[in-house]
């Protein structure tokens, strides 16, 4: 039998997950189906407070675990010194000791890392255990989109004259880029790598000339495998689904809306799910979202989210920075064509003019150009969507997934 141990971002299907933001859900969905396999002993360790240290569900082994807190004093006083590392990386053996005691315990043939934007790849460095790191974003990248056009770190600092908001935000700043450079060292001690774009392979590449890389997919929420109808609305109704981070383009959806708006002349309803505070960005840009027909429906559930999408025209995604977002997926898998801005990753999810349009990052014209000409050409529409999901079956198939990761652990461990 062979013994995984998966460190994790989020809590997968742990029972004290209280989270209410609905991200990680694919890491639950593949958890789903890699226990089904008896020659698989799956266990999953993440960071949760004031639980206990071991506990068995459903055949996987949670171990949630608690980093010793660095003091408010050190806190400060590091983040001051933007371009000395050399606090951070003496407080590195207070993570080593708690991931060491979940290998200790469990015993792993291989270790499988979800994402750099956590410390848990620094393990690489101090435990003979065969270690993966599965790619999710990668914060270098994401740190040279962090703000849009119309944004500069001043202002980013300054979006309440409340002192103490702004202390936090220049801290957000710091923090960010601290963190990038810990990824740096991260990447640097690990040599197998789980990718799924060849942006993401190029990335990678380019911060560790000697990785080694195997394709893994994504599974998707279980909802969106289900059978699915799709009705094509008589309004024109976008749906986007973005979180806070600026990066994210919701500045985008607001010029874009605009333009539908006042030169395209169009009914339309712009449904904008997740965590948004629109305050900033519509100030800076003199926008007001409900002025230009967006409505902020915070965030959904995925069966919510699917019945929106069942009855859209169209799905968009404004970011500035990607790997290969789910959303995208899970539109496609159902029917819906994508607009998408031509980040990073994204290209490998759409074939332009086939599967759907990509954009410029910060185009607003060529976005609405796009939305207008899948709203009135509805024969097009269907086809464009129908090609999406077709792909997308063939690339989010359950069995092909685990079938090709378990291939991975054996080469690795081999």
């Amino acid at each position: 039998m062979m013994r995984v141990l998966w460190f994790t971002n989020s809590p997968s299907n742990y029972v004290g997950n209280k989270n209410p933001y609905n991200g990680g859900g694919w890491i639950s969905s593949l958890e789903n189906e890699l226990k089904k396999h008896g020659d698989i002993a799956l266990a999953i360790s993440f960071l949760m407070a004031n639980q206990p240290k071991k506990k068995v569900e459903d055949r996987v082994t949670y171990y949630p675990i608690q980093f010793e807190q660095y003091s408010w004093k050190s806190k400060f006083s590091s983040k001051f010194h933007i371009n000395d590392f050399s606090y951070e990386k003496r407080e590195w053996s207070k993570f080593f000791k708690p991931m060491q005691d979940v290998i200790s315990d469990f015993k792993p043939d291989i270790i499988e890392i979800f994402g750099s934007e956590l410390p848990f790849a620094l393990i690489a460095s101090v435990t003979k255990v065969p270690v993966v790191l599965h790619i999710q974003g990668v914060l270098a990248p994401t740190w040279n989109a962090f703000f849009p056009p119309m944004v500069s770190p001043f202002l980013y600092c300054i979006q309440s004259l409340n002192p103490k908001a702004i202390f936090q935000k220049v801290m957000e700043i710091v923090g960010f880029k601290r963190s990038v450079w810990r990824e740096r060292e991260e990447l640097a001690r690990v040599q197998n790598y789980i990718a799924r774009t060849e942006w993401s392979r190029r990335v990678i590449h380019a911060l560790n000339p000697t990785a080694r890389f195997f394709y893994g997919g994504e599974i998707l929420r279980d909802v969106f495998y289900e059978e699915s109808k799709r009705s094509l609305p008589k309004q024109l109704t976008i749906i986007s689904t973005i979180s806070q981070p600026m990066y994210k383009g919701f500045d985008l959806i607001l010029k874009t809306a605009k333009l539908l708006k006042e030169q395209y002349v169009l009914d339309f309803e712009w449904k904008v799910f997740g965590n948004i505070k629109p305050s900033f960005v519509e100030k800076q840009l003199g926008i007001c979202h409900k002025d230009v027909c967006v409505k902020l429906e915070g965030i959904a559930n995925a069966a919510h989210l699917k019945q929106e999408l069942e009855n859209a025209t169209v799905y968009a995604h404004t970011a500035y920075i990607e790997n290969s977002p789910n959303s995208v997926c899970e539109a496609q898998i159902l029917g819906i064509p994508v607009i998408a801005t031509n980040v990073g990753g994204v290209i490998s999810l759409i074939d332009e003019g086939e599967t759907g349009y990509l954009v410029p990052a910060n185009d607003p014209y060529q976005m609405a150009f796009c939305i207008e000409q899948l709203y009135e050409n509805k024969k097009l529409n269907i086809e464009i969507g129908g090609k999406a999901r077709k792909k997308a079956l063939e690339r989010h198939n359950k069995g092909k997934i685990i079938e090709d990761l378990i291939q991975t652990y054996r080469t690795i461990i081999g």
